[in-house]
């Protein structure tokens, strides 16, 4: 099993989490901590309502991790998630291209067609759209990561001969799809190189536009889709990384102990999960740096010697 690690932002943001100095200080020990993956989630203009009923700030992600990039040698660059349908496709196509080239090829493209209706109308998007504008913008990056001549006509643009540089160092870029509905799991099956189901209790009812995912069987019930829906495409022999959520908790929560992470762990395992999303809640910048560096030593280090999954 690898970690993807994120810092976890509440509203509003501590402005001291926002210094090149902290991010440099968190990514580097990350990296040196034993995780695979540093991510950034994405709200340009959330909601006020979302806000302060828990939602959480963030920064852009794709300048955040070209920051992270220079200040590390091997950590993967991870947007959990980019929102497809905020985007022009090529402008898109471009960023990522461009920070794969300048990491080394470390980037992993985590990618959803998103829900906050509040956000789409400050962004000028249409909601109604995002499902058919999240398909032609991934069909779109394909074409423009070839690095050859685009012909593309897509809902509000067309491309009629045009080409994009640099390519990416990595062919193909590995694109991790956000999501529980059928609909996502069928571009996982068809289009993906990751699945990142999103936990999803069913005490919130629909409010997250997908299924509910509150448990293992849940995820097991997803995954029997999902094999069946890569089986469809030809893709069954093809690797496939998961990313979920470690369901026994992590350090610092009540009861929480390395052994039932470890069981947790075994049964995720079993089920084809890769990645562990481990996000980091502090009050302050040395509280998330060793908070990070404690993660390490009390779950990485020890599963890792008593393992051969890390």
């Amino acid at each position: 099993m690898k970690y993807a690690l994120g810092l976890h932002q509440h509203h509003p943001m501590n402005d001291a989490f926002v210094t090149a100095e902290f991010q440099r200080e968190f990514a580097q020990a990350a990296e040196q901590a034993g995780f695979g993956a540093l991510f950034f989630t994405e709200h340009p203009i959330p909601g006020d309502e979302w806000l302060a009923t828990g939602g959480h700030d963030a920064l852009d992600p794709f300048v955040a991790l070209a920051f992270v990039a220079r200040a590390t040698t091997h950590l993967r660059l991870l947007t959990n998630l980019t929102v497809l349908p905020y985007r022009n496709p090529f402008l898109l196509a471009k960023t990522v291209a461009t920070l794969d080239r300048l990491s080394n090829g470390r980037v992993t493209l985590g990618v959803g067609s998103g829900y906050q209706e509040a956000e789409f109308e400050a962004l000028g998007v249409d909601l109604e759209e995002r499902n058919a504008l999240f398909d032609e913008s991934l069909a779109a990056c394909r074409l423009a990561w070839r690095g050859e001549s685009v012909t593309f006509d897509g809902r509000h643009f067309s491309v009629r001969g045009n080409t994009s540089w640099p390519t990416p160092v990595q062919d193909p870029i590995p694109v991790w799809i956000g999501g529980n509905s059928t609909m996502s799991l069928r571009r996982v099956a068809e289009r993906g190189q990751g699945w990142m189901p999103m936990p999803n209790p069913r005490s919130l009812g629909n409010r997250r536009r997908s299924a509910h995912l509150e448990n293992l069987d849940d995820l097991a019930r997803l995954l029997d889709r999902l094999h069946g829906f890569r089986a469809d495409a030809g893709r069954e022999q093809e690797p496939l990384d998961i990313m979920f959520f470690n369901l026994a908790g992590l350090p610092g929560d009540k009861g929480w102990s390395l052994e039932n992470f470890a069981e947790e762990e075994e049964r995720q395992s079993e089920l084809g999960v890769t990645w562990t999303v481990v996000n980091c809640t502090a009050s302050s910048p040395q509280e998330a740096v060793e908070w990070v560096w404690a993660f390490g030593e009390q779950v990485i280090a020890p599963l890792r010697g008593s393992t051969t999954s890390g």
